[in-house]
């Protein structure tokens, strides 16, 4: 966590907070006073990888980076119990160093393990659950200061909610996740038409472990990705350092994208073009990687996004519904919709909650206005009964929410119950969950 001039900012600097205090306990003891002696609202940003205000606060910033590693690993279970403020990018080769890995990750490693669990992030995958959905159990400093043990046998409905509670039941300071040995898997990108992706689109999903897609909304292609497990040849595994400098050294093809995001805001004239050559462009050569090193892809070009969840069988259409709105009321944008599958799951907060589902995402670039892209894209994932992701741009009121998820007051019956002054919510959480 960075504080610059006093100030903290999110990853896209979308978000900016100036706290009165920040904190870096060095352990349980630590936290738990500092959590009884600060003013609300008391958040803990991680990485600031998401772009909501989640973490905005005028109050206490809580910087976790003590807890951290991995504490400790159950073979005959197949679980593995990691600090929560472990970045994902260390997360897989300290895994992988004892013969294991994660069931399943998303296509950004800079996040840490706690910020992934507590905002229901996501791989693609149509019988691969969310990250919370892989928690059997945590340990979490409540506002009060105690340190409780949650999982489905012990303090239950702590676990039932806090699995998925954006950090506003207490601050997570152990995770243990479902694990299993560590595997390969080989990447193919390949560019289809719309129409034939279209008619494809369910057998893709079906016959391979992993299969998401990426339109650039004036093109008529899409980039396709599959990932599917194999016993071929792969480099040998990166060391932590190596995976967080992949993450953060932008490529001489990432750097010419960021370049020609600066300029369309300015020549909406190239867009047709434009996306045309990032399709071409975009699909990569067949690979094999450790699962650790080949879910993730470096992201250096900053933007803001939105994404949905929605039932699976109306994922199409919405999307269909949300390119022609773009094109229709020509909305600029220099980057793909992101369309992926994943499976249903019993996190009371989770976008996934009780239903398979796809998930479409929407990027903008950092520095261009998101209101009338996002603004036409919620609008339409609305309509089809989509949940949004916790950590990407919405705007849903506790109404709404109350509306499609089963257990959301049953959810705030917990949060209340835990912290009942309020300490862990900000104006943004307030909104939802007071």
């Amino acid at each position: 966590m960075k504080i610059v001039g006093g100030k903290w900012s999110n990853w896209s600097g979308g978000v900016v907070c100036k706290p009165k205090r920040v904190t870096a306990p060095k352990d349980e003891v630590e936290l738990a006073a500092a959590i009884r002696q600060s003013d609300g609202p008391i958040r803990c940003p991680g990485s600031g990888h998401s772009f909501t205000p989640i973490n905005h606060s005028d109050g206490t910033l809580v910087d976790l980076k003590a807890f951290d590693g991995l504490k400790s690993i159950d073979a005959d279970r197949q679980t593995a119990t990691l600090g929560a403020a472990t970045p994902l990018w260390r997360v897989g080769p300290l895994l992988h160093a004892k013969g294991f890995g994660l069931k399943n990750m998303g296509d950004i490693d800079r996040q840490t393990l706690g910020g992934v669990v507590g905002t229901g992030t996501h791989g693609t995958g149509r019988r691969l659950k969310n990250f919370s959905a892989e928690v059997v159990g945590f340990r979490m400093v409540l506002a009060s200061g105690e340190v409780v043990n949650c999982s489905a046998t012990e303090n239950a409905e702590i676990f039932d909610a806090g699995r998925t509670s954006l950090g506003a039941l207490g601050v997570m300071t152990e995770i243990t996740m479902n694990v299993r040995p560590a595997y390969k898997l080989v990447e193919r990108n390949f560019l289809l038409p719309i129409d034939d992706l279209f008619r494809q689109l369910d057998g893709l999903v079906e016959n391979n472990r992993h299969f998401e897609f990426f339109w650039f909304p004036y093109a008529e292609v899409a980039i396709c990705k599959s990932l599917n497990e194999t016993d071929a040849d792969a480099p040998a595994p990166r060391t932590p350092e190596q995976m967080y400098e992949r993450g953060e050294t932008g490529t001489s093809d990432q750097r010419a994208f960021g370049m020609i995001n600066e300029v369309l805001p300015y020549a909406p004239f190239l867009l047709k073009s434009a996306h045309k050559l990032f399709s071409r462009l975009m699909p990569g050569p067949d690979k094999v990687r450790w699962s650790h090193e080949i879910f993730p892809s470096p992201r250096t070009t900053r933007f803001n996004e939105m994404e949905y969840a929605l039932p699976y069988d109306r994922g199409l259409r919405a999307l269909h519904e949300v390119v022609q709105a773009i094109r229709r009321n020509r909305i600029n944008t220099g980057f793909p919709i992101e369309f992926r599958s994943v499976a249903a799951d019993d996190v009371w907060m989770s976008p996934f909650f009780g239903r398979e589902s796809a998930t479409i995402a929407v990027h903008q670039y950092h520095r261009v206005d998101t209101d009338t892209l996002f603004g036409a894209c919620e609008a339409i994932f609305r309509h089809h009964d989509g949940r949004p992701h916790w950590g990407k741009r919405h705007a849903l009121t506790a109404v709404e929410l109350a509306k499609i998820y089963p257990r959301f007051e049953a959810f705030r019956a917990v949060r209340r119950r835990v912290d009942p002054a309020g300490k862990f919510l900000n104006a943004h959480l307030g909104a939802m969950f007071a």
